[in-house]
């Protein structure tokens, strides 16, 4: 795979990973980790699944509204 296509494949997957976690920064970092930001909280990983089910961990504790703009229970 070269380059162009790995890059479109990351762009890809930040916009669905910022379309599915709203309020969170997201990105990918010259290491390769993931890494999501919201506040203070930071999350890095080296697997972007990973990232996804760390940040779906988070976000159903979360002290931040929801996508809706509801406070989780």
């Amino acid at each position: 795979m070269g380059t162009q296509q790995s890059a479109r494949n990351d762009a890809d997957r930040i916009s669905r990973l910022s379309a599915e976690f709203a309020g969170w920064r997201i990105g990918r970092g010259g290491s390769g980790h993931w890494w999501a930001v919201r506040g203070n909280d930071l999350v890095r990983t080296p697997d972007v699944e990973e990232l996804r089910v760390r940040l779906h961990e988070m976000t159903a504790g979360s002290r931040y509204p929801t996508e809706s703009g509801k406070w989780p229970d």
